[in-house]
């Protein structure tokens, strides 16, 4: 019998190292690196992005970008919670293998059904979320089992996650429009509750530690938001590829136009990896969320840039369409804008805090003067060439910025 209660207490042991309880704050790792298994999974969002700009691509109207907007918030605060879970409580076993594979396949079901989901394929786009609901669910709700100080948060968000997992689910049940509100109604909970539990903290010591902990962002979190960016401006990538080939004999006007949309996809690149990688955000709850937050319209308007590229692309030697010019314009436009927020709310080393003033405020203008081709009729060369020289501005600056920090030259000015 002794030997029995041994042997079971020794594979009670392996069981715990091989499914761990969640991850403590105070094991935090201060220079944590993205893990193999945080890329694997931010992976399947290239294929539900991609789904969502080539819908949005085949129904530029504002009916259509609403709609993609929606469910691209829908989709974002899907990978921000499954991101913030594993930076926060992730563990090298296999619980946080096996949960971060049934997120991924509920995402992978989602994208299946996203360039449909305000139609025949709404009710498989809910299901999946809603099973993606419940798996961030049962997450939290682990994390205070295991954690006692961590139930002030634990408990509210279970709850309210629980709530819009099952309201996605029992919405299958409705007809449109009335199912489409549902999912609005859930969205508007679960986006809300981390305000929500920031106004409740001030007056509740408890909850204010757990929430200020909660809610700072790591630099591991710093570098999954910069590689869902590269990931998002894979889709303007795409929509330039696609586009050309989608003509029936390529020319030299093809890949002018075909570099011209390129070097966009490489300017905003530019212009957010000398500004805003690499720098964690400033100290405090709100600048934080600012900076997390600010994310969103980026990655919204440079997946859009995608879908109008791939129009724009399909006629080379014309004018532009004016719904394609405006989409193109306008999301240019607020990328740049979010770029310029977001670099108010970076820490900024003391060194270098008088050369990224005038940059800022060049990202700034550069945003509302790349607004001015899309409000007359060119034809596409000109149009890409106009926005593109606009950007170049903020990106002399980034080359500027790149060789002070690389060379380290005192005296640049």
């Amino acid at each position: 019998l002794q030997n029995i209660v041994i042997l079971i207490s020794k594979q009670m042991k392996y069981f715990r190292i091989w499914w761990q309880v969640p991850r403590k704050y105070s094991k935090q790792e201060d220079e944590r690196r993205v893990t193999f298994l945080e890329l694997f999974y931010d992976l399947v969002y290239v294929v539900i992005i991609a789904e969502l700009a080539h819908s949005l691509s085949a129904h530029i109207n504002i009916e259509g970008f609403l709609q993609y907007a929606f469910l691209f918030l829908m989709v974002w605060w899907a990978w921000f919670n499954g991101a913030m879970y594993h930076d926060l409580h992730g563990n090298n076993d296999i619980k946080t293998r096996v949960m971060t594979f049934l997120q991924m396949m509920a995402v992978g079901t989602m994208a299946v059904f996203a360039h449909n989901a305000f139609g025949s394929g709404s009710i498989g786009f809910a299901l999946s979320y809603g099973a993606f609901l419940l798996i961030i669910t049962y997450l939290w709700w682990r994390t205070g089992v295991h954690e006692r100080e961590h139930r002030p948060l634990s408990i509210p968000y279970s709850v309210t996650y629980l709530l819009a997992a099952i309201l996605t689910i029992a919405s299958v049940f409705v007809d449109a429009p009335l199912r489409f509100y549902i999912w609005g109604f859930n969205l508007s909970i679960i986006v809300l509750l981390p305000m929500v539990m920031m106004i409740t903290s001030r007056n509740n010591q408890v909850i204010k530690v757990q929430f200020d902990r909660s809610a700072t962002i790591s630099n591991s979190m710093v570098e999954r938001f910069g590689l869902l960016t590269i990931i998002v401006l894979g889709e303007v990538i795409v929509g330039v590829v696609q586009g050309v080939a989608g003509q029936h004999h390529f020319t030299l006007l093809n890949g002018v136009t075909g570099g011209l949309g390129m070097l966009i996809a490489i300017g905003i690149w530019w212009v957010y990896f000398d500004f805003i990688s690499s720098h964690p955000p400033k100290k405090g709850v709100l600048a934080e969320a600012g900076w997390a937050y600010l994310h969103l319209p980026l990655y919204i308007c440079i997946a859009s840039v995608g879908a109008a590229v791939m129009n724009v692309i399909n006629a080379p030697g014309d004018s532009i369409a004016l719904n394609a010019r405006i989409l193109l314009s306008a999301s240019v436009s607020i990328s740049l804008l979010s770029i310029s927020f977001i670099h108010k709310t970076i820490q900024i080393p003391q060194q270098y805090q008088r050369i990224h003033k005038l940059p800022g405020r060049t990202i700034f203008f550069a945003a509302l003067l790349v607004l001015i081709p899309g409000l007359f009729e060119m034809n596409t060369i000109l149009f890409l060439s106009i926005t593109i020289i606009i950007i170049l501005a903020p990106i002399f600056f980034g080359v500027r910025l790149w060789v002070k920090v690389q060379v380290n030259d005192k005296d640049f000015q």
